[in-house]
């Protein structure tokens, strides 16, 4: 069965259930419904970015908010949280909910301690992981862009505990007003270079930004690295094969791409 007929299935039964209920309140006979099953025309169909419903009662009304708190559905209508726009067609959810505008949710990107590489008049946020290969591709191609784009790295401890102490030493460094050692924190990530990093935590930090960046991951449903959001909005979750092309949202890039590194599951004692 084709994923379009298995959708077809499930929605026949409540659209002509529910139109025989406005005509005649009697149960319909099973050849209507077979009849049904054959006339309905279906003329799109398309994901939505959305992993889980959750139902939000307050006072009479009813709302269902997304898990991670983006899409709501009330009164009828689905709407995006974060840029205050609903989503009324199939092309909305290419337009609106397959991008994140940054500038619409009003996120200050520097809140989450980045590391800058570039001067370019556009933004592009890239979420690493510092021992991520694929997120090392990603650095390396980045550093001929530095006239087009601003490269923000923020870094994302989600290979496990190796990672999380080079994050919190890294970051920590960021927070200093040492210019040369700011310098060397991004020198360290473009060469992927860790050797000599303390392996006790720092006594001082200010682990905000971080604590910031975790969090901000985390509502961005963040499942791997690298992830990558344009300057238009559009998301990449891996390393794409030629990021100046995906930058230029160059159609044939789409179907080139490295998988994102993802975290390896615990394992239960």
């Amino acid at each position: 069965m084709t994923r379009h007929k298995f959708h077809l299935l499930l929605l026949a039964p409540l659209l002509v259930t529910s139109a025989s209920f406005a005509a005649n309140p009697q149960k319909p006979a099973i050849s209507e419904i077979a009849a049904g099953l054959l006339s309905i025309k279906i003329d799109g169909m398309q994901d939505l970015p959305i992993s889980g419903l959750k139902m939000v009662k307050t006072g009479e009304q009813t709302v269902f908010i997304s898990s991670n708190g983006r899409f709501a559905l009330t009164g009828g209508k689905l709407m995006d949280i974060w840029t205050q726009q609903e989503i009324k067609d199939l092309p909305d959810i290419d337009k609106i909910a397959n991008r994140i505008d940054l500038s619409r949710m009003k996120l200050n990107v520097d809140d989450l301690g980045p590391v800058t590489i570039g001067h370019g008049k556009t933004s592009v946020l890239v979420f690493i992981d510092p021992r991520c290969p694929y997120c090392g591709k990603v650095m390396k191609d980045l550093q001929a862009l530095q006239d087009q784009y601003t490269f923000k790295l923020v870094m994302v401890p989600i290979l496990g505990p190796e990672s999380q102490n080079i994050v919190v030493q890294l970051a920590c460094q960021l927070g200093s007003s040492d210019t040369k050692l700011k310098d060397a924190v991004r020198d360290r990530l473009l060469k992927q270079d860790y050797i000599g990093l303390p392996t006790e935590p720092p006594s001082q930090c200010n682990k905000e930004p971080l604590q910031k960046a975790v969090v901000t991951a985390k509502l961005f449903g963040l499942q791997g690295v690298p992830f990558l959001i344009a300057p238009d909005g559009r998301t990449h979750s891996g390393a794409p094969e030629v990021l100046a092309d995906w930058l230029a949202n160059k159609p044939h890039e789409a179907a080139q791409t490295t998988a994102p590194v993802t975290p390896k599951p615990e394992k239960k004692p």
